[in-house]
């Protein structure tokens, strides 16, 4: 996804070269959307992690889009009584969200967004202290989850625009702790939750056609 995001900046930046400054009727165009950044959990046994996508946008009504993105990003988990386990949880989520441009002019436009994602998860539990004939997995179950935030857009060309974004997503999941005891001949469960709230800022390039 990383070379994917590259290859459609960089395709972005040599249609730029022969095109003039500046734009101003992106509003009415697709865009196809390559970004990056990083996100900040809430949860204070998680430790954020570089977030990757892609998406595209599509013109609604003067000043309304619709965007629809697909992203991925990784935290660290520190073990902590009731939450995760030492490990790494990936997150995937699917994002539509509308966008509403509440200030624009030649160059610039500020907007905000609101949306919702589906969030797919997996945890991969590192080290942890146990005797030999027990084993723990973790798991975080997929759900849905809401996201609002705001961005601005600066035009480098007449099909190429800068971005950068701050977002929050607001969502906890249910999450499972099973225990595999040799010596019972069975397992256990125990439910908690996982706190997946993140504040997100995103730098990127939207190439409009």
């Amino acid at each position: 996804m990383r070379r994917l995001a590259i290859v459609l900046f960089l395709g972005g930046l040599a249609a730029a070269a022969a095109a003039p400054l500046p734009a101003a009727d992106s509003e009415t165009r697709i865009a196809l959307i390559a970004h990056t950044g990083f996100g900040f959990p809430e949860e204070n046994n998680l430790r954020g992690g570089f977030e990757t996508g892609f998406g595209f946008v599509l013109p609604l009504a003067p000043r309304l889009s619709l965007a629809a993105e697909f992203l991925e990003w990784k935290d660290t988990a520190k073990q902590s009584r009731g939450k995760l386990y030492n490990g790494t949880l990936t997150l995937t989520p699917i994002l539509a969200s509308l966008h509403y441009e509440f200030y624009t002019n030649e160059y610039f436009t500020a907007y905000a967004l609101a949306g919702a994602a589906y969030i797919v998860t997996r945890f991969r539990i590192g080290s942890y202290v146990s005797v030999p004939e027990v084993k723990i997995e973790q798991r975080v179950d997929s759900d849905l989850a809401l996201f609002g935030g705001m961005g601005v857009n600066l035009a480098l060309a007449t099909n190429l625009v800068f971005f950068c974004e701050m977002s929050y997503l607001r969502r906890s999941l249910p999450a499972t702790t099973v225990t595999y005891d040799l010596n019972l001949g069975g397992d256990s469960e125990t439910r908690f939750t996982a706190n997946l709230r993140h504040i997100f800022m995103k730098f990127g390039a939207k190439l409009y056609f």
